[in-house]
């Protein structure tokens, strides 16, 4: 074997691993439906506040936190996320700093813009569509949508991170 022949060689086996690196973040990327799920949740948990009376908004608290806590000890002690482990490609993700601060100052810019205009920007929008008699289904929509786009950030955060990391 020449030089010429290893050379092709070896551009034709990085081809091969680019080309598995690709289909592995294809793998790794959560589906579409994550996304509806997440804000469906996060819509139908406020909704239900117009249909259910205190006794069981406090109930679906307790049903929340008991999940929350759920998937925190199952992420603890597998090492890695639930959702990861049932689509089985990522085994651990590893905490990367500037992701993290980017999605808390985009949370707490949230948490600032609805403890400053939330209540009087939902009721103007339920009062704009005609559902003035449920204020807390237009503000789980309203949320739900803000929610999911902080998850969807955080991801796309976390799959920039990962491929700087690989190159």
């Amino acid at each position: 074997m020449n030089e010429q022949d290893e050379r092709r060689k070896a551009v034709d086996d990085l081809a091969v691993v680019h080309a598995h690196q690709e289909r592995t973040r294809r793998a790794a990327r959560l589906p579409w439906w994550v996304y509806v799920a997440v804000f469906v949740l996060s819509a139908g948990g406020m909704a239900l506040n117009d249909f259910v009376t205190l006794g069981g908004a406090k109930l679906l608290a307790v049903l929340v936190m008991v999940a929350l806590v759920v998937v925190l000890v199952t992420g603890f002690v597998t090492g890695s996320a639930p959702l990861s482990r049932l689509r089985g490609v990522q085994s651990r993700q590893s905490f990367v700093p500037w992701v993290f601060g980017a999605v808390a100052v985009m949370a707490g810019l949230g948490a600032w813009l609805i403890s400053r205009y939330g209540t009087g920007f939902v009721t103007g929008i339920a009062d704009a569509t005609g559902l003035r008699s449920y204020p807390d289904t237009v503000a789980g929509v309203v949320y739900g949508l803000a929610f999911t786009a902080v998850f969807a950030v955080s991801q796309l955060l976390t799959a920039v991170s990962r491929r700087r990391t690989n190159e």
